[in-house]
């Protein structure tokens, strides 16, 4: 299986993250090592000189910028441009290197014991992965709530974790794709109307949200006509498609569990509506979808 890097390197590619501003220490390097030759970093000799640097560029592309900073002390250098950068709404992903994970706890060099909160004040969002397996899915958050919040995105990796393998979830990232919208727009609806009509056996995943916002009966309608499975999303705070309806398999468990559900089979396509982590609509390609046991 591939690396924790490689999987993150295809993924920025994809995203068109591939102009680089940094100023890295040794926690960094991991992350630096193999960088595909398509991609540019530009140095800066301060973490305020490169935050001010992407936040220009980012504001004249339109786009996310990635940003390579040291873990607390080149972080906390950044502060001030970062503050500049989250007043003008300017979508900066920015990954920080951490110590090793046996290093953090004990605080010792280099390490950021509680990185995220470093960064909270300021920031639309800010993690560390729970563990290796997950930087990839955790970075792809970064880039979609940056491109989506229009604000800065803070994300600690500890450096071991770059050379780690990853799972095939991991991989479903690659492929990912994020919108939001109230009600979709015309290049939205065309999109998800074109995958609908395409797809030989959707499924869908609803969250709470569905509930929430008075959409309940509409969910029953699309699923009966889509005429494909439904599943409820992890920790439901409310049910959004009734539990006795023919085509309701379950509540999906979270990924990574001991007991993780298998993949669907022969699913073609799968949407994933109202999750509340990010109030998004998000798509799996084919064999990505996991499926609650009968």
């Amino acid at each position: 299986m591939p690396s924790v890097r490689r999987v993150s390197h295809d993924f920025l590619e994809r995203q068109g993250l591939t102009t680089v501003f940094g100023n890295p220490g040794s926690n960094e390097l991991p992350f630096l090592a193999e960088l595909p030759d398509g991609f540019r970093y530009v140095l800066g000799l301060h973490e305020g000189a490169v935050v001010g640097m992407a936040d220009g560029y980012a504001q004249a592309t339109g786009r996310p910028v990635l940003v390579n900073l040291h873990a607390a002390s080149g972080s906390g250098n950044a502060m001030g441009a970062l503050t500049n950068a989250v007043a003008s709404r300017t979508p900066l992903v920015v990954v920080a290197g951490q110590q090793v994970r046996p290093a953090i706890g004990p605080e010792a060099n280099l390490a950021s014991v509680d990185a995220p909160a470093l960064m909270k004040p300021l920031v639309g969002w800010a993690a560390e992965p729970a563990c290796a397996g997950d930087v990839p899915r955790a970075l792809a958050q970064a880039v979609f709530e940056a491109r989506l919040q229009r604000r800065p995105t803070y994300l600690s990796v500890p450096y071991d974790d770059w050379s780690a393998e990853v799972d095939g979830n991991a991989l479903a990232v690659l492929d990912r794709r994020v919108l939001r919208a109230s009600v979709p727009g015309g290049e939205q609806s065309r999109w998800l109307v074109e995958r609908v009509a395409s797809a030989e056996r959707p499924a869908l995943v609803l969250g709470g949200d569905i509930d929430s916002a008075g959409r309940f009966d509409d969910a029953v309608r699309l699923a009966e006509r889509l005429g494909g499975p439904v599943w409820a999303a992890p920790s439901q705070f409310r049910l959004p498609f009734p539990n006795r309806h023919p085509q309701f398999r379950g509540v999906l468990r979270p990924p990574g569990s001991r007991r993780s559900p298998r993949r669907s089979r022969g699913t073609t396509w799968c949407s994933c509506w109202a999750r509340r982590s990010s109030a998004t609509t998000s798509t799996c390609p084919a064999g990505t979808c996991p499926r609650a046991p009968a």
